[in-house]
């Protein structure tokens, strides 16, 4: 026992040298009695100093701290009581206190070997209050750090691109919303896939050198055909850009594809209306010429085939007749094509049309090609001109006819469409309904390479002399004068599917047709035949015309411009009839001749001819005065003049009666 005392006391000794530590110390027997303390420990918890001297029971300071509620709400003596109890186990623990002044306090005790314990008291409130600010900071930055993902996450899946991060080892870290409906993958579950897993062989091969580049720490911009999931093909523009972090070294890349399908189908649409526009003023200004000299040659070729023998005229001249026509057909069909001929829409029932126009296709296809046709329920009507819808309809039978080899089938489907805002946004056409023809085939399909040259001018895919490229240009056409817009869905060995969306009109579908009104009776003559004055600036022109005047019986002089016939007409008073072409060099042209006779020379007939293939090139033409479209016939100027007594038509119609 006094040995056990003399140790005490030594340690007593070695603590009295510690009072000016910043800790608090006490040293408890193993009766738990104070044999040892500090001033800082009496501080800290603000014990009264009479509480502390040798042989103070440790239960007096449990007691008083409970008094004090230092232990929360309970009976005291319990209180006191579990403490002392759980002391006298003398083990070592330590434990963190606030006491009732909000002081932190960090208690650690370590048992002595023979009984007892020593036990410091730390302070610890500005290390908690640290630890506490950090902890804030913590979470502050952590619910920051939170929103700003899910911000970044939203705006990824909002975006219209698709996002995905891929490690340098291909595999797929992260995708946006797009990217996985593009792919019809589970966004989630995608992760961690492979690229070669999920995009098509043929995209991989065509975009396995760019994906290679951005490995390797390079930027890359590039633009291809791929193809998705379900057999659909978008037009993307993708953009691969190196992830390194700050070391340099490239760990993955970062992927983002933008479908620039709708750009490409823009841009291809306006350089196909900018082709159709420069080919109709091409069209336009070489028509006149054109035509002019078709007249000449046609002039001269047809009344040498009444002069020589029938073997020279069937082996020469008649294939010579035939090319010629063929040209001035030729030069129509590039003035239609380019919306240089008169439009004339109307509301018209597509299904009947269909149903119309059906035995005309039938007739044009082999037997072994068959044609279906059906039509929605309530097909409203479409606002269209019918003539050429059912030249559009041709112009695909005969190009499915060639996709077929003759031998297949053709379905025409008519249904009511309402406009979608992406299909809206694509075509710049207004919402609302639409009648939409599906015109489909089961042949040979179009190669995605010549997929966007299909509607432009004079493209064909078919050998040299097979087809003129201007029949899906007149469809294409046909469908921008309607205000409507056209599609195509093909593939090799798949078949094609042209989509025509037409506006409707909300007219009643039974109305009653107006009667005709009867035709005008041709104004009566006094005479058949007289002196005609002709007026043209090419002499060789002259000369045939000249000639188709003088087979119906009208003698005739020549000027070579408007100013030398108004002198002729002042010179001669027999002049019955002035045929003249319009476009003539001088101070006046034919149009304002044509004025001129009639205010001051009514009962001159006036007849005015152009290359032109339609009057209303013209729009100073008077609808009294008979035109005629070069190159023409002696019957065509006959019914122009009214003799021809069996014409029912308006003068201005006479060039339609033309092959």
């Amino acid at each position: 026992m006094a040995k056990q005392t003399n140790k005490i006391e030594d340690a007593v000794h070695v603590l009295e040298g510690l009072e000016h530590l910043d800790q608090g110390i006490t040293i408890f027997d193993q009766d738990l009695r104070m044999i040892a303390w500090n001033q800082k420990f009496l501080d800290l918890y603000g014990y009264p100093a009479r509480m502390a001297y040798r042989g103070a029971p440790f239960e007096s300071f449990i007691q008083y701290n409970a008094e004090r509620g230092e232990y929360g709400p309970g009976d005291v003596a319990a209180l006191v009581r579990d403490r002392v109890e759980k002391a006298r186990t003398f083990t070592k623990h330590q434990i963190e206190r606030v006491t009732s002044n909000g002081a932190t306090i960090t208690i650690a005790g370590n048992p002595l070997p023979n009984g007892g314990f020593v036990t410091t008291y730390t302070d610890t409130s500005n290390h908690a209050r640290q630890k506490e600010v950090l902890k804030q900071q913590v979470d502050e930055h952590s619910a920051r750090l939170k929103l700003t993902e899910e911000r970044l996450s939203l705006i990824a899946d909002e975006v219209p691109a698709g996002i995905a991060h891929v490690d340098k080892n291909m595999t797929l870290l992260y995708m946006n919303k797009r990217f996985a409906r593009a792919y019809q993958v589970d966004q989630k579950q995608a992760v961690g896939l492979n690229v070669f897993d999920l995009l098509h062989s043929n995209t991989m091969e065509e975009s396995a050198r760019f994906f290679e580049q951005a490995r390797r720490g390079i930027l890359v911009d590039f633009e291809m055909r791929i193809e998705l999931p379900g057999g659909r093909f978008k037009d993307i523009r993708t953009l691969l850009r190196p992830d390194k972090p700050s070391d340099g070294e490239v760990i993955g890349f970062y992927l983002v594809s933008i479908d620039v399908t709708r750009r490409k189908s823009t841009l291809n649409a306006l350089m196909r209306s900018q082709k159709m526009d420069a080919l109709g003023r091409m069209a336009s200004g070489i028509s006149h010429d054109f035509n002019n000299l078709l007249t000449i040659i046609l002039g001269n070729l047809t009344p040498l085939a009444e002069q020589i023998a029938d073997d020279l005229v069937e082996e020469f001249v008649t294939p010579s007749i035939s090319a010629a026509k063929r040209g001035s057909s030729l030069t129509r069909r590039m003035v239609t094509l380019a919306r240089r001929e008169q439009y004339d829409p109307a509301p018209t029932n597509i299904g009947k049309a269909i149903r119309d126009i059906s035995r005309l296709l039938e007739s044009s296809v082999p037997e072994t090609l068959t044609i279906t046709r059906q039509h929605g329920p309530d097909l409203p009507l479409a606002l269209v001109d019918l003539a050429q819808l059912e030249m559009a309809l041709l112009n695909l039978t005969l190009n499915a006819r060639d996709a077929t080899n003759s031998a297949g089938q053709i379905d025409i489907c008519a249904e009511a469409f309402e406009m979608t805002a992406d299909i809206s946004d694509m075509t710049r056409l207004p919402m609302g309904t639409y009648v939409r023809i599906r015109f489909s085939d089961d042949g040979c399909g179009i190669p995605p390479e010549i997929a966007d040259k299909i509607f432009e001018p004079f493209f064909t895919s078919k050998a040299a002399g097979a087809g003129s490229g201007l029949g899906l240009s007149m469809v294409y056409g046909f469908v921008q004068q309607s205000n409507g817009a056209i599609f195509v869905d093909s593939a090799p060995g798949q078949g094609t599917t042209f989509s025509i969306l037409l506006p409707s009109v909300a007219v009643p579908q039974e109305t009653a047709p107006k009667p005709p009104e009867p035709a005008p009776e041709p104004a009566p003559t006094d005479q058949d035949t007289g002196l005609a004055l002709l007026v043209d600036d090419d002499i060789d022109v002259r000369r045939t015309v000249r000639r188709k005047i003088a087979s119906l019986g009208f003698a005739v002089v020549e000027a070579g411009d408007a100013d030398e016939a108004i002198n002729l007409i002042q010179q001669i008073q027999d002049i019955a009839v002035v045929v003249s072409d319009i476009d003539m060099p001088g101070t006046m042209d034919g149009l304002g001749l044509a004025h001129r006779l009639r205010s001051q020379h009514k009962q001159i007939k006036v007849v005015l001819m152009s290359g032109q293939t339609r009057p209303e090139a013209y729009g100073d033409l008077r609808n009294d005065v008979p035109f005629l479209s070069k190159p023409f016939e002696a019957s065509d100027l006959s019914r122009a003049l009214g003799l021809d007594d069996s014409s029912d038509q308006h003068p201005h119609l006479a060039e339609t009666s033309k092959t």
